[in-house]
């Protein structure tokens, strides 16, 4: 019975010397893993003088925070330097605690930064503030760069003044316009866009390339070509085509909608112009 006792009372004893147990607060998280409330998954999509974020929140239910500080940097900055004092000392985009959006999307925040210039390489990165003024780790960085898009109609060749389109201008011209980068006709009941130089050999010479049925005009945002070009291409309503001009600056197109017969046919098309030559990104 004496070694009965003595047993429970040295397992009371071990347990109460036990550790005490872990709470997680905001901040805090097991190694390897990003702590709670540290936005996570960001990312950018470029527009025209404009870039939409869009994060995961991470964050337990009932945790109040002020919002989240965005940062909007021109060089990249490694995990390093933001761990650093240097990180520490970043000031953010927003001078006030962001709140979040009015989207119900539980789980997600979105902004949108607006008078960013097109042509620049910029760095996005998120933090979560919370009451006191603590913040959270940085969410992962993302870069984006700015680049004018649209959309426009295009008349069949030589039916109007808007039978062209000069991409650096962002407006209409006529098919046989020394600014024109493209124009629209019908052989054998197809339809083409095709190349300027084939009017007049003086004329601007772009190249064509298909990127096929797309959802929409955002879709494929970075890739590389491994296809041949052509002066002219056959096209179709919801198909996306790459373009890249004399100037050496590519552009993604999606062709919209096909309306009207014969001569009066147009072509509905939204386009995304990469400022930067040679450069593949939209």
């Amino acid at each position: 019975m004496k070694k009965l006792l003595s047993l429970i009372l040295l397992i009371l004893l071990i347990v109460q010397c036990g550790p005490p147990p872990t709470e997680v607060f905001p901040g805090k998280g097991e190694e390897g893993v990003p702590p709670p409330c540290t936005p996570q998954r960001l990312t950018v999509r470029a527009g025209d003088n404009k870039a939409l974020l869009k994060w995961e929140t991470n964050c337990p239910r009932g945790v109040i925070l002020s919002g989240y500080n965005i940062y909007v940097l021109k060089d990249s900055l490694s995990r390093k330097d933001l761990q650093s004092d240097f990180g520490r000392r970043l000031k953010p985009y927003n001078s006030e605690p962001y709140p979040g959006d009015t989207n119900p999307e539980s789980g997600f925040e979105t902004i949108t930064i607006n008078n960013l210039q097109n042509g620049t390489d910029y760095y996005f990165l998120v933090r979560t503030v919370f009451p006191d003024g603590m913040m959270s780790e940085f969410s992962n960085q993302v870069d984006a760069i700015g680049r004018p898009e649209g959309e426009f109609v295009l008349a069949f060749r030589y039916s109007g003044l808007n039978d062209g389109f000069s991409f650096v201008r962002g407006q209409n011209v006529r098919a046989d316009a020394s600014a024109n980068d493209l124009y629209f006709f019908e052989k054998d009941g197809f339809s083409f866009l095709a190349s300027p130089s084939r009017l007049n050999g003086f004329l601007r010479k772009s190249k064509f390339y298909s990127l096929g049925k797309t959802s929409d005009i955002y879709q494929y945002p970075k890739f590389d070509i491994d296809i041949p070009s052509d002066e002219k291409i056959p096209i179709l309503a919801g198909e996306s085509y790459l373009i890249k001009t004399a100037d050496g600056n590519y552009v993604k197109i999606r062709i919209e909608e096909i309306t009207g017969k014969d001569r009066d046919k147009v072509l509905r098309i939204k386009y995304i112009y990469q400022t930067i030559k040679n450069l593949i990104r939209f």
